[in-house]
């Protein structure tokens, strides 16, 4: 393999992504604001110390992500800092790893060379730069969610690193369909299982702060249906085309059962596949949560590498079709659309047809992504029969070489 091409792009990304961070980290320090004031005796829910961008925000996360994120409160500014960017590059690292170990199973050499390559090309894309830039833990959470779902077996009982991710962050939740999907009821039990255990010991440790946010709001209040530009999800679309009250609630109710129903069906042509699969439920949760601002779509770094991996079973005027766009989504997740219209102050209310198309950009990538995975699923059952899929468990048991 030819290992000095990832090689130069790890430095030259590097020196462009230097460029690129701001080095402001506003939600790692409100992450650590938050975490001060309780150790203070303060109201972690309450009115924050301002940040040192002289605005004050609020923590809106579970009691237990005060607790996991702890370390980064403790140790010094810099050194939190560099912690953080090393625990989230390498978490993107290994969920890119995970995901070529995957895809191409017979080629370890190649994996590691694709996943390697990969790394820094993902490292362009404005989630991932945007959740850098920001002090955000969603490549945390994404390394987490993928090192409890793509390997084959686990040292551990799968679903207990899904529990864990979705008690710091409620979203990681989603990732249960996965389980359900390929039949690991195990898995499911094991991550709901996982995530009231660890909620339960929060409620110990900290009785008011659970107790406020769980039964009392937290400050959550208010962001649900955000027109703000970065919200790209349902709701933010319906946002920002002025739909509001009933009406809204209502359309988001159907949009999102439609969007769980065909999600579902996807999930389950494409189970033979644990990667795609778990991108489609990525996506899911990106297009139904209330609020999925443009750094959550970190998701889409791991997803690219599956489109680029899955094109290689492909026949060949598919597989052209497939790198094409591939390269096209990059590229929408690389310009960031939606910084290109009107925005703040509620301009976005006031969007065209042209601008909603442009703004609303990743919404309608994820829409795109899923049914390529239609169309590529289509195109690889009529080159090769269709295979029997069980859960990874069940496979690690019959193979003497997983065992």
């Amino acid at each position: 393999m030819p290992w000095g091409i990832p090689v130069v792009l790890a430095v030259v990304v590097a020196f462009w992504l230097s460029d690129q961070i701001s080095r402001g980290f506003i939600d790692l320090e409100v992450y650590r604001i938050g975490i001060d004031t309780l150790r203070d005796g303060g109201d972690m829910y309450g009115d924050l110390p301002e940040t040192s961008f002289g605005i004050g925000l609020p923590f809106i996360y579970p009691p237990f992500a005060a607790l996991a994120l702890s370390p980064f409160a403790l140790l010094p500014w810099g050194a939190a800092v560099v912690g953080y960017f090393t625990v989230s590059v390498a978490a993107l690292a290994l969920t890119l790893f995970l995901v070529a170990r995957r895809m191409w199973p017979s080629q370890r050499g190649l994996g590691w060379w694709a996943a390697a390559t990969a790394l820094p090309l993902t490292l362009l894309l404005e989630p991932t730069v945007s959740t850098l830039d920001f002090g955000q833990v969603n490549l945390i959470l994404m390394g987490l969610v993928a090192a409890d779902c793509l390997p084959e077996k686990t040292k551990w009982p799968r679903g207990v690193l899904v529990g864990i991710a979705a008690a710091i962050k409620l979203t990681p939740a989603a990732f249960v369909l996965y389980f359900l999907v390929r039949k690991d009821y195990k898995a499911a039990i094991t991550a709901a299982a996982t995530g009231a255990t660890v909620t339960a010991l929060a409620f110990v440790v900290l009785p008011r702060e659970s107790f406020d946010y769980w039964f009392g709001g937290g400050n959550m209040s208010g962001l649900s249906g955000s027109v703000f530009h970065t919200n790209q999800s349902i709701q933010g679309v319906l946002a920002r085309f002025g739909i509001s009250g009933i009406a809204f609630t209502a359309l988001w109710l159907v949009l999102a059962a439609v969007a769980l129903a065909v999600v579902y069906a996807i999930m389950r042509k494409v189970a033979d596949v644990p990667p795609l699969a778990l991108f489609a439920n990525a996506l899911l949760a990106l297009l139904v949560s209330p609020i999925s601002w443009s750094h959550h779509w970190v998701w889409v770094a791991p997803g690219l590498l599956v489109m680029v991996a899955y094109a290689g079973r492909l026949p060949r005027n598919a597989a052209i079709a497939c790198y094409l766009s591939t390269i096209a989504i990059a590229w929408v997740f690389y310009y960031a659309p939606h910084e290109r219209v009107p925005q703040g102050e509620d301009r976005e209310l006031s969007w065209s047809i042209g601008q909603h198309i442009v703004g609303d950009a990743y919404v309608w990538m994820a829409l795109l992504m899923l049914g390529w995975m239609v169309l590529a699923r289509r195109a690889q059952q009529r080159a090769e029969p269709e295979q029997v899929i069980e859960p990874d468990e069940v496979v690690a048991e019959r193979s003497p070489t997983l065992r």
